[in-house]
């Protein structure tokens, strides 16, 4: 006769039902849901930014407001510490971003003769005031007003080693 084996303590069979993760039956009604759904809205907006500098404000604000919102989600679960990492470092890029945009956008001020010179000529070339701020630079800002009957150069024998733009005369 064959030993007798007990296999009913050592039963490995599955049940009839596997099991299954349970599905969310009802939205929850914690305000960390909501601060998620909004982080990710305010993402989607921040990409519809147009480009230019106003673009790029518009831009990073909103992925700075996005970001925070994530921060903010993720400190309300405590398993979440890499999110909240993650979300809190593209936060401080995001504000770092709109200060650096701002700051490239401060107004740009110049002498009477120079902004009448911007006026005339280079802002209908579309020269940016940044950009003419760094042609200005170049020449010191020094303005040479030249008399009647006057030569401010003469050809082979005066160095060209400055910018030089006629305003009026021939």
């Amino acid at each position: 006769m064959e030993p007798v084996i007990l296999l009913d303590q050592n039963n490995l069979t599955m049940s009839e039902v596997p099991p299954v993760h349970p599905l969310c039956t009802e939205w929850k009604r914690d305000p960390e849901g909501s601060v998620f759904h909004l982080a990710n809205m305010l993402l989607v907006l921040s990409f519809m930014g147009g480009s230019g500098f106003y673009g790029l404000i518009y831009m990073f604000s909103l992925m700075s407001l996005g970001f925070l919102c994530y921060a903010f989600w993720a400190w309300s679960n405590p398993c979440t510490t890499d999110s909240f990492s993650w979300a809190f470092v593209l936060f401080l890029i995001s504000v770092a971003q709109v200060v650096h945009v701002i700051y490239r956008l401060r107004s740009v001020t110049f002498d009477k003769d120079f902004q009448e010179l911007y006026g005339r000529m280079f802002k209908k070339l579309g020269v940016s005031l940044i950009h003419f701020g760094k042609i200005v630079s170049c020449c010191e800002q020094e303005i040479h007003t030249i008399e009647k009957d006057h030569y401010f150069a003469v050809e082979g024998k005066t160095p060209i080693d400055k910018l030089s733009v006629l305003l009026s005369g021939r």
